[in-house]
């Protein structure tokens, strides 16, 4: 392995220990509702994949750029940072500034951002897809917290950006915006481990798309199960853009999230209930 692999190893290691830790300090409050209707969403929940990770990860994502306008088509993912977390960045000097105030943090597509029921400015939605680093902030929050979140937002988006083998106008460009939105609705949050909260009220928001990405988003488009970015709206648009192409030869697996979350239920990695939650 070479010099510049290691780095990049061990650059890749820490940005998992790290997620995973924001997975792990996620809120504890539980609302499961029976009236929320959250749809069924096809997710990659298992590949196949022996060679070089560096190919698989540059084919994923050229796949990923193709499709990502098309109808059904959606890429959406949550992580709660909480004081656990904050308090792992300032022991270990991660980052110069770290926000108060817990949040989640959603990266959507702008495809997803509708489902949201969210709806960009058409500037907005033209720099994010010109590979400017959009996040939407809740108009909820005060100016001195918005000050600070953006502050963070702009050093964690910079973090680590040329490490990334996988080349994007963002990386190049590395152009950050903030812009700010008026959440109305509850969020579902895509819980991943017992006791977290099953929505959120004004998440911040990275509009994620191919232009924008750097090493984090790009690598992570091969996640699967609960945290998988990618998602189908149904079996048929499932099924247009995973057969007869590129990326069949991974033999990605799709499954509905409802049947994803019925087996970590089974496994006793999530709270109960939350798979009936699925239209």
């Amino acid at each position: 392995m070479t010099k510049k692999s290691k780095i990049a190893l061990i650059v890749l290691t820490v940005a998992v220990i790290i997620a995973a830790l924001a997975m792990m300090a996620k809120n504890s409050i539980v609302n499961i509702n029976n009236d929320m209707k959250i749809t069924d969403y096809y997710s990659l929940s298992e590949f196949r994949f022996d060679g070089d990770f560096n190919e698989f990860y540059k084919d994923s994502y050229n796949w990923y750029k193709s499709i990502e306008k098309e109808d059904g088509v959606y890429l959406v993912t949550t992580a709660y940072y909480g004081d656990e977390l904050f308090n792992v960045w300032k022991e270990n000097n991660i980052y110069n500034t770290i926000p108060d105030k817990a949040f989640w943090y959603y990266t959507v597509s702008p495809s997803y951002l509708k489902q949201m029921n969210i709806n960009l400015k058409n500037e907005e939605l033209a720099d994010a897809e010109n590979g400017i680093r959009l996040y939407l902030i809740p108009d909820t929050l005060s100016e001195e917290e918005t000050e600070k979140i953006s502050a963070f937002l702009k050093e964690d988006a910079l973090k680590n950006v040329d490490t990334s083998t996988i080349k994007t106008i963002f990386t190049d460009n590395k152009e950050i915006k903030t812009a700010s939105y008026s959440p109305d609705d509850s969020y579902f949050t895509f819980p991943s481990d017992k006791g977290e909260a099953v929505t959120d009220n004004a998440p911040i928001i990275y509009v994620c798309t191919s232009a924008n990405m750097k090493f984090y988003e790009n690598e992570s488009l091969i996640a699967t199960g609960i945290d998988s970015y990618i998602k189908f709206e149904d079996e048929a648009v499932m099924k247009k853009h995973t057969e007869n192409n590129s990326i069949e030869k991974y033999s990605l697996k799709f499954n509905k999230l409802s049947d994803i979350y019925k087996k970590a239920e089974k496994n006793k990695l999530v709270d109960k209930g939350i798979n009936k939650l699925f239209k």
